[in-house]
C-alpha cells in the first residue's frame, strides 16, 4: 500500500541500518485471523532467501499487553511483569535449545497460547 507509509517496526530498524535506503524491503504484518500454523508456514517459505543473501529482519517485542503495562496498579504491573517472565522464558527456551529439531520447534511454537504466560503475554484482538 503505497499510500500508508512504512511501519514504525520497519521503518526505525531501517533507517538505524541503511539511512540511505539502499535495501529494498518488504514489509509483513500479521494476519487478521492470527493463526500461527499461517504465519509459521509463511516464515518457512521464506526461508530460502537467507541463502540468496536477503536480509530478513523481525521487529516485536515479546510483551505486548498494554492492559499490564500501563497500569497504575503495582500489583497489576507486577503480575504483568512475573507473567512476561513466564512467557518469556518459554519462547527463548524454545527458539534457543540446540536439541530440538526444526520440525520439534515449531510444533512447539505453533501451540504457544498453551505456555505459561502466553495469552497473558499476548492477548487476542
Amino acid at each position: 500500500d503505497t499510500k500508508r507509509g512504512w511501519d514504525h517496526g520497519v521503518f526505525v530498524p531501517m533507517m538505524c541500518m541503511f539511512p540511505k535506503a539502499q535495501v529494498p524491503i518488504v514489509q509483513l504484518s500479521l494476519l487478521k485471523n492470527q493463526d500461527a500454523a499461517q504465519h509459521l508456514a509463511l516464515g518457512l517459505a521464506l526461508s530460502s532467501l537467507r541463502e540468496r543473501g536477503v536480509l530478513i529482519v523481525g521487529s516485536g517485542v515479546s510483551f505486548h499487553n498494554f492492559e499490564y503495562f500501563f497500569s497504575n496498579d503495582p500489583r497489576k504491573k507486577q503480575e504483568g511483569q512475573r507473567q512476561g517472565k513466564l512467557w518469556d522464558e518459554w519462547l527463548r527456551g524454545i527458539l534457543t535449545n540446540p536439541n530440538l529439531s526444526t520440525r520439534e520447534r515449531l510444533a512447539e511454537l505453533q501451540r504457544w497460547e498453551q505456555a505459561p504466560g502466553a495469552i497473558q503475554s499476548h492477548p487476542r484482538g
